[in-house]
């Protein structure tokens, strides 16, 4: 992923479930893993789509969550960031064997996220898996599963399934229905308030 897609995933995940406000644009990179130039740069223009608010002197809070993600989700290129095709059966073997540094992505995500499965079958997923995993795994070749390669953050963050803005740019970027089947049950879940509801008040 692009480092400025790093800075709104994490943007997203945190406004999503609880943490709206930053202190500074350094403290979002520092969370994100990217270096605070390209961190300034991501939220500059978020600032001009009026997805952020300026607070004080350098913080800012996000004020729609939904803005970030629909950034996120024209920039997100899955082909071009695809490390390997597998088969399903490859991911469950390595799955078992495996405690850091791989994570299920994609439909399987939405189902964890979801508590449920709100589909009741899907032909193709992803899986993300650090650079560890990948040079000490050897897996076939299948047109069931994309390999993408697990970002230093997410290894840390991430538990066993890819976050909530990560499996939703991810659905955007597949195409076919059970996709979208997913994308809109996670909307709906998580979306759902008009941005408005949760704007912020500058009190600085």
């Amino acid at each position: 992923m692009k480092s400025n897609e790093l800075v709104w995933r994490t943007l997203v995940d945190n406004a999503l479930f609880g943490n709206r406000r930053w202190g500074s644009v350094a403290d979002v990179a520092l969370k994100a893993g990217v270096v605070e130039a390209t961190a300034h740069l991501a939220t500059q223009k978020l600032s001009e789509i009026g997805a952020i608010d300026r607070i004080g002197r350098g913080g800012f809070s996000v004020v729609s969550p939904e803005k970030v993600l629909t950034l996120l989700c024209a920039w997100r290129n899955l082909r071009v960031d695809t490390v390997a095709m597998t088969t399903r059966e490859a991911v469950r073997d390595v799955s078992k064997d495996t405690v850091a540094g791989f994570a299920l992505g994609g439909p399987d995500a939405a189902v964890q996220l979801l508590g449920k499965n709100t589909v009741s079958d899907f032909s193709t997923t992803v899986v993300y898996a650090s650079d560890a995993v990948l040079a000490s795994t050897i897996l076939p070749v299948g047109d069931e599963v994309r390999v993408l390669r697990m970002d230093s953050r997410a290894s840390l963050d991430w538990d066993g399934f890819s976050s909530f803005a990560q499996t939703y740019a991810d659905l955007f970027a597949t195409p076919g229905w059970q996709a979208s089947e997913f994308r809109g049950a996670l909307r709906e879940r998580f979306l759902s308030d008009r941005e408005w509801d949760d704007v912020v008040v500058n009190d600085g």
